[in-house]
């Protein structure tokens, strides 16, 4: 209470002070209010509904102050209010509501953004819980060009090479390199959103694009599970026109087919690709190209194509997708089919005893190790001995298709079925 009294006291003062035109306080004045309310925030911790009124009068004095001094004391604290945020991320509620104002938004989205790529190489350092609260304030930027980017568009733009070609090298070097495609994931969403209208930005991103896709199908051969669906959707959200992409088209395929064996959400956005594709592409650009994933295309396609409980939106989608096709999924037909193989039979084995113990014995072990050594003997063989262990080898081998061999002639068929015997019959 004692809290919330002292900031709203100084907000009336500093409203008070400019109706009556009188000289504004400094920027070190409200370097030190800023510093004692941050401090003050910690006696707020479980108190959600008190601290989170407590961080609006915070920001509302802002609302007071001109925006140089908003300026000059945020490039001084930034640094501090970015270590109070990675031990309460709740604390980021104050630069959210900042960066919603179009008044202080432009002078803030810079500092915050120079502050925090300057800062890049460590967020692959970082523990979990804290790259949340670096990720989601990188976030809360990308969403302020969305909200005013008249303003803040060129800022971004003009910080957007560096920021996306610095992720890949320090993710391929980091602990937690998935901290960074979660990074690019929200800058992708934040642009992507916009509607089309971000030009400065795509003139910016259109140039990296094809070192960009590169990195990504690199990352997408050598990742698996969570990682590859973060790929993926990244390839797909890569925030440019499809005519922009026209020229590089080969590299989404496979993100493309992958898309389509993944989640609900990433099924989704393979499905509206695959669509916009068809849409606005010819089938004498797109055929060519789209045939080099056919096969996978077409298989996770029909494993879309399941009734409820299964998904019906992506089923709809996938019907609606296979007519504007108009048959050319067919072309798979001129194609070797995929065949499963499975085991029909028990391994290869045998029955040994010992003093009246009767085991069974695998072969498959010991004879890959034989026909290895047949092939190319191991290095610490000597080489004069090298011709006597593969005798030793050809012997096993003949041993043992003996032994298959007799169990196979001691299994008969009969030559002919029984009559049932009519007295049987139901």
């Amino acid at each position: 209470m004692l809290y919330r009294t002292l900031v709203h006291g100084f907000r009336t003062c500093l409203n008070g002070l400019r109706k009556l035109e009188v000289p504004i306080p400094d920027g070190g004045l409200v370097s030190r209010m800023f510093d004692a309310g941050l401090h003050g925030l910690s006696f707020f911790d479980g108190q959600d509904r008190e601290v989170n009124e407590a961080m609006e009068w915070l920001a509302l004095c802002f609302m007071e102050i001109n925006p140089h001094i908003v300026q000059e004391v945020w490039t001084q604290k930034i640094g501090a209010y970015v270590e109070c945020a990675k031990k309460r991320v709740w604390v980021l509620a104050i630069v959210q509501q900042l960066l919603s104002r179009d008044n202080i938004s432009p002078t803030l989205v810079p500092i915050v953004l120079d502050h925090l790529i300057s800062r890049l190489p460590e967020l692959g350092e970082l523990d979990e819980s804290v790259a949340v609260a670096i990720i989601r304030m990188f976030k809360l930027a990308f969403g302020a060009v969305t909200l005013f980017p008249a303003d803040n568009e060129p800022v971004l733009a003009s910080r957007l090479g560096r920021l996306i070609m610095d992720c890949f090298p320090l993710a391929a070097k980091s602990p937690h390199g998935t901290h960074y495609f979660h990074l690019l994931r929200g800058l992708f969403r934040a642009i992507g959103g916009g509607g089309g209208k971000f030009e400065l930005i795509y003139k910016e991103v259109l140039p990296l694009l094809p070192e960009m896709l590169e990195c990504l199908n690199r990352q997408l051969n050598s990742s698996s599970g969570f990682h590859r669906d973060l790929v993926v959707e990244l390839c797909l959200t890569v925030p440019l026109r499809l005519t922009h992409l026209l020229p590089h088209l080969t590299y989404l395929m496979q993100p493309l087919a992958l898309a389509l064996r993944g989640g609900n959400e990433l099924v989704s956005q393979g499905l509206r690709t695959l669509e916009l594709c068809i849409d606005n592409l010819t089938p004498d650009f797109l055929d060519p190209t789209l045939n080099t994933v056919l096969r996978d295309l077409m298989g996770a396609l029909h494993d879309l194509l399941k009734p409820v409980p299964a998904s019906h939106h992506h089923a709809h989608t996938t019907i609606r997708i296979l007519g504007k096709l108009g048959g050319r999924n067919r072309k798979l037909l001129d194609q070797e089919p995929l065949l499963d193989y499975r085991q029909y039979s028990d391994p290869a084995k045998i029955r040994v005893s010992f003093s009246g113990n009767v085991a069974t014995l695998s072969l498959a072990p010991v004879s890959r190790l034989a026909l290895k050594t047949i092939r190319k003997p191991p290095a610490t063989i000597p080489a004069t001995s090298k011709a006597q262990y593969q005798g030793y080898a050809y012997s096993y081998l003949e041993s043992c298709l003996s032994v298959l061999v007799q169990d196979v002639r001691s299994f008969s068929f009969p030559t002919r079925l029984r009559r049932a015997d009519p007295a049987n019959r139901e």
